[in-house]
């Protein structure tokens, strides 16, 4: 792919099907992508040229192709969309578009499927963006579990993400520093490593959230310490939390929701962690549970990454600050575009802190907002190092702090980066502490 034209390119994908008793097996997958054009990368606005496919694994085999023309060939008709701020959407398989053909339902037979895009600005010619990116959602996983094509599920078995929260697909991805050139990165060497699926807070949580369980848990759950947080905004990310803080609060959501708390005291999982400075165990998580709870260290890699694999930033190797709120310096960091010193949308209010408005920026590939820059974010694991890879690692054993990711709107770009890894007394809490929450599928 030319970096002239396409500098990033970030992907969601979920399946919609019918809600009748039944549900067929999707045909139609509502896409919503983003394309940014030039080095450093430009948001493209206007109309652009689009071809899709539906591909094997390793992209040897096309399943499907907008244009119904099959093979492993480029389609050879584009479907017309409109693209606003870079961000366009369009539901695949939509036979009333022109250009666009039906998804037939042995398509969703196959163990994986993946999407392949390519792109016309109207200058440059088509270009294919990668990687091609696997779809994942509820409806399809079931599907994918062997049910023969044509087959029949029920509708209320079509679980879409809770409000406010976007599915991240189980998989294997490479957890690390991949980018050769960042040498100071000596705490994150790359690694496979395989997460299941879960959901996760489209946005940080802001003070208007954290305020409405907080005051629920002083008064009526039983709460007796929990820290009232602090925000620039109502929809500004809550800062001024510790980690003690954000795992109680985890708590007290799942409880104002009726769900089942995550964290407990002891490693019978029988009193409910709500008060006190308690150096919680892995024994002490019931990570079957459906409430709320902290991402561990390496959900929140998979989700920052947005499903790229390698690159620095959830949408490429370079950053600016149209991108993420950071505080530019483009003369120690040849990926920042800058402008330099603090960014203009933090700066709205004053720069004490210089957060911005949650989602302010466009959301990565996974649908989820501010996963560089803005707030450093709490996660479950202890910091370790080297951390491990293998299958739902939950960190380190004996460490006495707590691991933090993202970076934040008053540090640089070298924070912000994906494999950057931080750390905190679980006790800290300052104006550049904040958090996400998230929770297991399907509930």
């Amino acid at each position: 792919m030319s970096l002239s034209l396409v500098k990033s390119v970030l992907f969601a994908a979920v399946l919609t099907a019918t809600t009748a008793l039944t549900a067929q097996v999707p045909q139609i997958i509502n896409y919503q992508g983003r394309v940014a054009v030039g080095d450093p990368a430009v948001n493209f606005d206007g109309s652009g040229a689009f071809k899709f496919a539906l591909v094997n694994t390793d992209g040897t085999t096309s399943y499907w192709s907008n244009d119904g023309t099959g093979g492993n060939t480029e389609p050879a008709a584009a479907v017309t969309l409109t693209v606003t701020k870079g961000l366009y959407s369009v539901l695949l398989g939509d036979s009333t578009l022109t250009n666009m053909t039906a998804i037939p339902h042995s398509v969703f037979a196959n163990s994986d499927v993946r999407l392949r895009v390519w792109f016309d600005d109207g200058s440059t010619g088509s270009q294919l963006l990668t990687p091609d990116q696997q779809i994942a959602a509820v409806g399809y996983a079931m599907v994918a579990g062997g049910l023969a094509p044509g087959a029949t599920i029920p509708a209320s078995q079509v679980v879409s993400p809770p409000p406010g929260m976007a599915l991240i697909p189980a998989g294997v991805f490479t957890m690390g520093n991949s980018v050769a050139a960042d040498t100071d990165i000596t705490n994150a060497a790359p690694v496979s490593t395989t997460v299941s699926a879960f959901y996760m807070d489209v946005t940080e949580v802001t003070l208007s959230q954290w305020q409405a369980v907080y005051f629920w848990a002083k008064l009526v759950g039983g709460y007796t310490d929990l820290a009232a947080g602090s925000g620039k905004g109502a929809d500004h990310p809550v800062h001024t939390v510790s980690w003690y803080d954000v795992v109680k609060w985890c708590n007290a959501r799942s409880e104002q929701a009726g769900l089942t708390p995550v964290y407990y005291t002891d490693d019978a999982q029988t009193t409910v962690y709500r008060t006190g400075a308690e150096d919680v165990t892995n024994a002490q998580v019931n990570w079957s549970a459906n409430g709320y709870r902290l991402p561990t260290e390496a959900e929140w890699e998979k989700a920052a990454r947005g499903g790229l694999s390698g690159q620095r930033f959830p949408w490429g190797n370079t950053i600016s600050q149209n991108l993420a709120n950071y505080r530019g310096h483009t003369v120690i960091y040849a990926y920042d575009a800058g402008p330099d010193d603090f960014n203009a949308v933090g700066s709205v209010g004053g720069n004490a802190p210089a957060t911005s408005a949650v989602g302010s920026f466009a959301a990565n590939g996974y649908g989820l907002y501010d996963m560089a820059g803005n707030m450093l974010e709490w996660c479950w694991d202890r910091y370790g190092s080297p951390y491990a890879g293998g299958t739902d690692p939950h960190g380190a054993t004996s460490s006495s702090i707590r691991v933090l990711r993202g970076g934040f709107w008053f540090d640089f770009a070298n924070l912000a980066r994906c494999a950057n890894r931080n750390a905190g007394s679980p006790g800290g809490a300052y104006s550049h502490f904040g958090f996400r929450a998230v929770r297991a599928p399907g509930q």
